[in-house]
């Protein structure tokens, strides 16, 4: 039998008809977009949010790099510009003045080979001539070999001696062009051309010679700076069709502005070192500077004039600005593009395990009771088939489970009805075991004083017929009487007070030290170690109870000169352990032997066993008694 086409979408278990008809659902499908963009509910959200950041972070570095370098390559051909245009002006003005230099040059030859000697009647004409020729000049003249004016535009300065001039001195061995300067004698005799401002000259002068090229005189012109004006204006219009806010601004040798703007006027002074061994252009305070120096034209060597092309950086990069911000957005957009591109490719591929995660939802709100895998091997048909096992071996251990717990239920009951009997016994053995105690230190203190109490009345009878004993005795009898009571109230005492607990070992042994050393006359040495000192739990109690036992018993039956006290605390492999020690020098027994009526070694190793410890007892007739206790702590 053939197999039928496979569905487009996986094969799931009936259940998914319990799912509300779409009529239904249509209130809801806001609410279900929302779902379907929450990574926390769709893996297919979460993917695609994660691709969208690591697209977002991509794009933000790679457009800002991009953009930085773009901003860079774009500032830097703006500054190339710039710098462009300074040399272009620069190397106009030195194309100019070369120019004028060889006017001047050519007028002062033409006018030796016409006139042959001074003075001339046609002098005055060729100065004419020449002024017409070139609007920019302010004065010109001619001036002997003796440096008077003969002859001048205007007559201005006619007859009157510029042989100290520099132009005058240095016209004789050539065409000169000199830098520009404050001319005082022309200022007095023409008229302010800037409301009052003092005039500024470039001279230009060169010899005049005659035929035999002897000099005649030398042809001296005056410039004025309307012509740099000029200049200045025609390439600051051609800038500003395009860039509004540039200015240019021409510079002697020593940093005086010769042509300025409104916010660098004529006259101030710049620094120019700042621009030595510039590549062409800076940027500085704010400014993008394009900057040139003057090197000469053909073989006029230039006066080392500067030309700045100035603009703010604001103005000038901002088509830098705007190219690399579009560059970021179109890497941003493609970025978001990816995201999304990623995010439905995302959702396409995990439909098969959405489908596994509503089959699940529906076994978990009991919507189902089975779970059927998908058909196919990928991941998600392997994650349904392992859930299916899982679910089934699930149900099968929470049937077995329901039966363990109700098996667990009737033993926890039988057994809380166990423990409360052993806590019943546990506290009839507690009060055993107090009264134990009680009655040990009672026969350790007020049955001994009794005793002896007993012996002395049984004694004063005795010698009834003998009064000077009978006093003695009945003094003896109070003295024990007294030391009873004593031992009772100390008994009581140790009932109400814990020396261990409340004080600590070592306080608590030098205290039972100090009340031996009051009822007798011995030698007592206490040694604790520091890490036994401030111990002061049960078991360290245990310990002293079986120290102090130990001592009284001394104190009772030894008849020593000394007892030594140590306390010292040892590390084994199962963990620390307490050792005490009583040591004295007395009259010694045998351990072995039994001694009716006597219950001091009874209840030092009753104490012994319930506190868990290993009590060792070493004694001979004649030398002495070791008692030592062994306890975990």
């Amino acid at each position: 039998m053939p197999a039928a086409p496979r569905s487009p979408l996986p094969r799931r278990h009936p259940i998914t008809a319990l799912a509300p008809a779409p009529a239904t659902r249509t209130g809801l499908r806001p609410l279900r977009l929302l779902a379907a963009l929450d990574p926390r509910r769709r893996v297919a959200a979460a993917i695609g949010w994660s691709i969208g950041a690591v697209s977002a972070i991509v794009a933000a570095v790679v457009g800002a790099w991009t953009m930085g370098e773009a901003r860079r390559a774009i500032e830097g051909e703006i500054g190339l510009v710039y710098a462009a245009h300074a040399q272009r002006l620069v190397e106009t003005i030195d194309a100019n003045l070369a120019g004028r230099r060889q006017w001047v040059a050519a007028s002062a030859t033409l006018m030796g080979a016409r006139v042959g000697a001074l003075p001339q009647a046609d002098i005055g004409q060729v100065l004419s001539d020449l002024k017409g020729a070139l609007k920019e000049i302010e004065w010109a003249g001619v001036v002997d070999t003796q440096g008077v004016v003969i002859a001048a535009t205007d007559d201005v300065l006619v007859n009157r001696s510029v042989a100290s001039r520099p132009w005058f001195t240095s016209g004789f061995l050539g065409p000169y062009v000199a830098d520009v300067h404050r001319e005082v004698m022309l200022g007095r005799d023409l008229p302010g051309t800037r409301g009052g401002e003092p005039l500024r000259f470039v001279d230009l002068s060169a010899p005049i010679r005659d035929a035999t090229g002897d000099v005649l005189g030398v042809l001296g012109a005056s410039l004025g700076r309307s012509w740099i004006e000029g200049l200045g204006s025609t390439t600051l219009d051609g800038l500003r069709k395009s860039r509004k806010g540039i200015e240019v601004l021409v510079a002697g040798r020593d940093g005086t502005v010769l042509l300025g703007s409104e916010r660098v006027p004529v006259g101030t002074l710049i620094d120019l070192s700042k621009y030595h061994g510039e590549d062409g252009w800076r940027v500085e305070d704010g400014q993008l500077t394009g900057v040139a120096r003057s090197r000469g034209f053909a073989d006029f060597g230039g006066l080392g004039w500067w030309v700045l092309v100035r603009e703010p950086t604001a103005i000038a990069f901002a088509p830098a600005g705007r190219t690399a911000a579009g560059i970021f957005a179109a890497i941003a957009g493609g970025g978001v593009f990816a995201a999304l591109i990623g995010a439905l490719v995302a959702a396409r591929l995990m439909r098969r395990l959405k489908s596994v995660a509503e089959a699940a939802d529906d076994l978990r709100l009991g919507r189902a009771q089975a779970f059927s895998a998908l058909d196919g091997e990928d991941e998600a048909a392997r994650i349904s088939r392992s859930l299916g096992a899982l679910i089934a071996t699930l149900q099968t251990a929470n049937t077995e489970l329901t039966d363990l717990n109700s098996e667990l239920d009737a033993r926890v009951a039988a057994r809380a009805r166990e423990i409360e009997r052993m806590e019943q016994e546990n506290r009839f053995a507690a009060v055993v075991r107090e009264r134990l105690r009680i009655a040990r230190d009672l026969h350790d203190t007020l049955a001994h004083s009794l005793l002896a109490l007993l012996t002395q009345i049984r004694l004063a009878r005795r010698l009834v017929g003998d009064p000077a004993r009978v006093d003695g005795e009945l003094a003896a009898a109070e003295e024990v009487a007294r030391e009873g009571m004593t031992q009772a109230r100390d008994a009581v005492m140790q009932l109400r007070y814990s020396p261990v607990r409340d004080d600590g070992l070592s306080e608590a042994l030098r205290r039972m030290v100090k009340r031996l050393r009051d009822r007798i006359d011995i030698e007592v040495t206490v040694a604790v170690d520091d890490r036994a000192t401030p111990l002061a739990d049960r078991t360290t109690e245990a310990v002293f109870r079986i120290v102090e036992e130990a001592v009284r018993n001394v104190e009772k039956h030894a008849e020593a000169r000394h007892i030594a006290i140590t306390a010292r605390v040892i590390g084994r492999e199962d963990g620390d352990h307490l050792v005490a020690e009583v040591v004295d020098d007395g009259v010694g027994f045998d351990p072995q032997e039994t001694h009716h009526g006597h219950f001091g070694l009874v209840g030092v190793r009753e104490q012994a066993d319930l506190a868990g410890a290993t009590l060792e007892i070493d004694s001979r007739p004649g030398e002495g008694t070791r008692v030592a206790v062994d306890v975990l702590l």
